[in-house]
């Protein structure tokens, strides 16, 4: 923003002018927008009075005036070898110019000069169509773009760069505010995501130091490190951005990328340690697992796919998250099955020296075989307890707060500010410059931006301006930092609500993604605007009851009066004056009419010509406005034609949807309470109003963009689940084992349950994204659980004893697995976006992991037959 103090407005204005071409010159750069800027005009107050006493029609000034300022090339003709233009001297180029600009009389001998009827004066339009205030300062708005595709951050260290270069040459006492500078911003958070990525990194690396030893962690880990260095690259050829979502998509998949690995490494630890070869046990560890897990690779791949390939502008934003998994996983499986084994032959000793080393079965092997033998001979017991733990969780899930997306961790407020409609811009400002100095006194309160009349330029994805309107004025409020907004937002609203009554005001915070504007909304359409306008009253009073609303209103605003000279057809057309006739004199008085412009190098500046202030102060004048009679050439007073005046009341404003009568009633909930609490009360008593044939009800603000992204959502997630079904019976080619690893799915809403209501987080439409991904982590885990049954089975071992040694072999990896994805998740819960993600993840694939292990076995008994008779005997 640019403040000037002292400074005209045209000053400043031009500054910013040569600014704006400065920046355009930044690599990365695409357009640089003005906000702000008063346009200036030549106004020609002609005074009825004085020309009346000269002779002169006020018609015949106009006229004179427009042919005067006509400025047109006269032809042009052949001199020697060139062609001439001929061009006629005099242009009006100045007000003295056109003060001197010679108007017709009744008398031909008589000369009389415009400024001997009018007063000429250079200003600006009145009234404004917008005003811009920084700081308690006029100021002039600035707002750079990049082009497509262009590195923000870079394009930001280079206006930088550029301002500072045009610091010399800045006029003293100009000043260039930063208001919010999205390269520092997208700078910031990717070097904190990376932070969180690194952070991430390292606890996966030190946990599988931890549980599987030295060589095998740097198998890992190395295979880990290609994973990532692979997926970047592939990034950055297919074009995906280092954004939120891409980051955050790269620690979700860090913890599920060293899974395939964990199972190959584990398998050829395995088999080394009974004294094998490592090249024929890595042989056939590869040869066995690479299609279950690969199978298990596409299912979890498969489980974002919904959010890659929804419509509507929420999945959008969301989808690189689909993309970023992809190529992770897909290389995580490729690597797994090709570099492990190399690794592990570099890396770890020969099949005899490995069983030296491993001395014969663990004590923890030994429990957990005990455990899962407890866990099948009380198969029934487990699976009730199961059902009971998923029946407590379906009952708190009512305790869950719903949620779309959360607020923004920008330090800044919004206040919307609403008077009625048609009020004047001036009364506007008045209004506005008192807020603005209470706003900026308040403790925590670093800048605020003042707009009058109209929303500022759209300076980041979440901000929608409003449209010009004279009744409308907004605060953008930085606070000194973003701990500071909670306690700053009811204060502000406080103050609003309380010291304004003339006015609806909104206090509200940006969101971290798509949504804003009003939180609840009560979507009315039918075909009678007049019964809108009743249904949306009778919501807004149920609105009002509650209490905990605030900033009720209708998005059609209040009708507005309008004066209507009633035009009598008989007179009129005795006196030869027709309808458009009295427009055009009422639009000429009032209003003004534009007879020329005038050119200011290469500015052109409309001249404008109207009645004196006296003469257009109120409505009583128009009594005595005179209308041009074409038929005998003088004039006829406007109450000749006019049966009188009336005042009726009009709709400013009408929306059509899919050209639909539409209306909305909406509010807010006031601050501290979540939109989903207050709409919870409000809609069974407007859902209650009765509507007439042809009229609808519909939901619109966050639950209705909530709605809608989740059923844009749900419209891909059958595809994804059919296709995960196919996967797993593809892969088993069988039906029992894909029915008893899809049965454990609805296990991850225990832990889910319970994460979001022992850390009081909502479930956001990132938690929803979580919610799919889980299943897939889980089924993934049952697949490698199931596979290794058949197998024991297979090889001819009894059936009781398959399945003990199976489950007990695998416990290690899918627990190791979990165990990274958990740990590797959990520097999220500090970022705000992915905060309900993280959540759903850690306590949802925590908890049903531990009853995966117990519940699969479990089952697999049932589905099979398996008695404890089919065991090895003594």
């Amino acid at each position: 923003l640019i403040t000037g103090e002292g400074f005209s407005p045209r000053e400043i204005i031009d500054y910013a002018k040569r600014l704006r071409t400065d920046l355009l010159t930044v690599e990365g750069v695409g357009k640089v927008a003005l906000l702000g800027e008063q346009p200036e005009v030549i106004t020609v107050e002609v005074s009825r009075d004085r020309a009346a006493a000269l002779g002169v029609s006020v018609e015949r000034i106009y006229d004179d005036l427009a042919k005067q300022n006509t400025v047109a090339s006269a032809g042009d003709l052949r001199v020697g070898d060139r062609r001439v233009a001929i061009l006629p001297a005099g242009a009006i180029d100045s007000v003295a110019a056109i003060e001197d600009v010679i108007v017709s009389t009744a008398s031909p001998d008589a000369l009389v000069r415009l400024g001997d009827v009018a007063d000429v004066r250079r200003e600006y339009m009145t009234p404004p169509r917008q005003l811009v205030r920084y700081k308690g300062q006029p100021a002039v708005a600035l707002g750079v773009a990049n082009v497509t595709g262009a590195n923000v951050a870079k394009m930001g260290v280079g206006i930088d760069a550029k301002l500072a270069a045009t610091l010399a040459s800045r006029p003293i006492g100009i000043e260039v505010h930063e208001f919010y500078h999205q390269g520092k911003v997208v700078d910031a958070a990717v070097w904190s995501f990376l932070l969180n990525v690194v952070a991430a990194l390292a606890i996966v690396l030190v946990t599988l130091l931890l549980f599987m030893g030295l060589r095998s962690a740097v198998v890992i880990g190395a295979v880990l490190l290609v994973t990532i260095g692979a997926t970047l690259l592939t990034m950055h050829l297919m074009a995906i951005p280092m954004h939120r979502i891409s980051l955050g998509a790269l620690i979700i998949a860090l913890g599920m990328l060293v899974d395939n690995a964990i199972v190959v490494t584990e398998g050829i630890l395995v088999g080394t340690r009974a004294g094998r070869p490592k090249l024929d046990v890595a042989r056939d560890i590869v040869r066995r697992t690479m299609w279950p897990l690969f199978g298990g690779t596409v299912v979890g791949i498969l489980a974002f796919a919904p959010i890659g390939f929804a419509p509507g502008s929420t999945a959008e934003y969301t989808s690189d998250l689909f993309w970023v998994v992809l190529i992770s996983l897909l290389f995580s499986w490729v690597f797994a099955v090709t570099a492990v084994p190399l690794l592990a032959d570099l890396l770890f000793p020969e099949g005899k020296a490995a069983a030296d080393e491993a001395g014969g079965e663990s004590a923890f092997q030994r429990h957990c075989k005990a455990f899962i033998a407890l866990a099948l001979r009380r198969r029934w017991i487990v699976l009730g307890a199961s059902a009971g733990l998923f029946a407590a969780a379906v009952a708190g899930f009512s305790y869950v707060k719903d949620g779309f997306f959360p607020a923004s961790t920008t330090p800044q407020i919004v206040i919307d500010y609403w008077l009625p409609e048609g009020t004047d811009i001036a009364r506007t400002r008045e209004d506005l410059l008192d807020l603005e100095r209470r706003v900026a006194a308040l403790d925590g309160v670093d800048a605020v931006q003042t707009l009058i009349g109209g929303g500022a330029l759209r300076y980041m994805l979440v901000y929608n301006p409003v449209s010009a309107n004279s009744a409308y004025g907004q605060l953008l409020v930085r606070a000194a930092n973003y701990e500071g907004i909670a306690a700053l937002l009811p204060q502000l609203q406080a103050i609003v609500d309380n010291d304004y009554p003339d006015a609806r005001a909104k206090v509200w915070q940006f969101r971290l993604g798509p949504g804003g504007g009003p939180k609840i909304e009560a979507e009315f359409s039918g075909p009678d605007p007049a019964v809108l306008r009743r249904l949306a009253g009778e919501a807004k009073a149920i609105m009002a009851a509650d209490g905990g609303a605030i900033s009720i209103q209708d998005d059609w605003r209040a009708q507005v009066p309008v004066i209507e000279p009633l035009y009598s057809e008989a007179r009129g057309r005795r006196l030869g004056i027709s309808r458009t006739d009295l427009a055009d004199a009422l639009s000429a008085n009032f209003s003004g009419r534009n007879v020329g412009v005038f050119r200011e190098g290469d500015t052109l500046i409309p001249i404008v010509a109207k009645a004196p202030e006296g003469e257009r102060r109120d409505a009583a004048s128009m009594a005595g406005i005179q209308i041009p009679n074409r038929a005998s050439g003088g004039v006829t007073p406007l109450i000749e034609v006019v049966d009188g005046f009336e005042t009726v009341w009009r709709d400013g404003r009408l929306k059509r949807v899919d050209r639909i009568w539409t209306i909305n009633a909406q509010c807010d909930p006031r601050p501290g309470e979540l939109p989903s609490e207050t709409l919870a009360r409000l809609q069974p008593q407007i859902e209650a109003i009765e509507l007439p044939p042809g009229y609808r009800l519909k939901w619109g603000g966050e639950a209705g963009d909530s709605a809608e992204a989740t059923g844009n959502l749900a419209s891909t997630v059958p595809l994804g689940l059919l296709a995960m079904v196919l996967t797993v019976v593809v892969l088993f080619n069988a039906i029992r084992q894909p029915l008893l690893i899809w049965l454990v799915v609805p296990l991850a809403l225990v832990g889910v349950v319970l994460g979001l209501l022992v850390t009081d987080t909502a479930l956001e439409f990132m938690a929803l994204l979580g919610l799919l991904s889980l299943s897939g982590l889980l089924i993934k885990n049952a697949i490698v659980l199931v596979d290794q049954m058949d197998f024991e089975i297979g090889t001819g071992k009894p059936r009781w004893d398959a399945v003990i040694d199976a489950t007990a072999s695998r416990v290690r990896p899918v627990a190791l697995g979990t165990l990274t994805t958990v740990l590797g998740v959990m520097p999220l819960f500090g970022d705000a976006f992915f905060r309900s993600m993280a959540v759903v993840l850690v306590f949802g694939l925590g908890f049903a992991t531990l009853l995966t292990l117990v519940v699969v076995p479990a089952l697999y008994a049932v589905f099979f037959g398996v008695g404890e008779g089919e065991r090895r005997r003594a």
